[in-house]
């Protein structure tokens, strides 16, 4: 879909999500909640390179004129594998790189932030990749930034299902989130090779928690293929891309990959 350089950023919302495998962007009429465009610009970043990343991403900035418009409310959620829950009454924001330290291997470059989450008791630490943030921002300057899980969680919290699951399926790493009622059981984030390494983590996971696939809720998001969706159908009784209901996108396809852009990020967000 065209980008029109002549929409009125103060009345639609810009959301932008970028991944080690490509950067999607969606723009959305805040009073309607109408998405007027939505673009996607796969890439891919040898060695994992913080700087070979930013620069991929200025690339597109400059080749993009909606993306250089300021936008009053810009969102930017950020791939990471490098985030953790912790419960709120024992996080510290001075102990934040200590904890993820304990967890991860903390780059030079990486830029610790923290978010509580009132829904799950609970404060997300996670980190970003410093040279991609500082490149978007300089582009948009309102841009507030997020881990991709936040939004994720956001969506599963808000279901009815007692038993459900989210799998945020990418080329290099997944995302899953497993709940039962208001419990958080699984909030991790793996890296992947192919798709059966992923349904390897689904059903470790749900042993790990006893739960039966045939009596759990899986919603859905990502660029999975018909076989993936029929393999998937196989396994669970329920399985149902995940989107917001305010509006939909034309095909199965375009949801699977730009549904996450239109979840709040936090129960306030959509208020912002």
């Amino acid at each position: 879909m065209s980008a029109n350089s002549k929409i009125p950023q103060a009345q639609h919302r810009l959301s932008i999500h970028v991944s080690m495998n490509g950067l999607s962007f969606v723009v959305q009429d805040k009073t309607t909640k109408e998405c007027i465009v939505w673009e996607y610009f796969p890439y891919t970043i040898p060695g994992n390179d913080y700087n070979d990343w930013a620069r991929e991403i200025d690339g597109i900035f400059r080749r993009t004129d909606l993306l250089q418009k300021q936008f009053a409310h810009c969102e930017v959620c950020l791939d990471t594998c490098k985030h953790t829950l912790i419960p709120s009454p024992l996080f510290r924001p001075e102990q934040a790189v200590q904890v993820l330290q304990q967890l991860f291997s903390i780059a030079d470059l990486d830029e610790i932030n923290h978010m509580d989450i009132p829904s799950a008791g609970a404060t997300c630490i996670y980190a970003l990749p410093g040279p991609v943030s500082t490149t978007i921002v300089k582009r948009q300057r309102n841009a507030r930034f997020y881990a991709s899980i936040l939004p994720l969680y956001e969506f599963l919290r808000t279901q009815k299902d007692y038993s459900r699951a989210l799998l945020c399926y990418g080329e290099t790493q997944i995302h899953l989130i497993l709940m039962q009622g208001d419990k958080l059981l699984l909030c991790n984030s793996y890296a992947v090779d192919r798709f059966s390494t992923s349904l390897y983590f689904l059903f470790f996971a749900l042993k790990q928690w006893q739960l039966n696939p045939h009596s759990l809720s899986l919603y859905i998001t990502g660029p999975f293929k018909p076989a993936h969706l029929r393999q998937l159908c196989s396994f669970f009784s329920s399985v149902t891309v995940a989107s917001n209901n305010e509006f939909l996108f034309p095909t199965e396809s375009v949801n699977l990959q730009f549904a996450p852009h239109l979840f709040p990020v936090c129960a306030s967000s959509a208020d912002l």
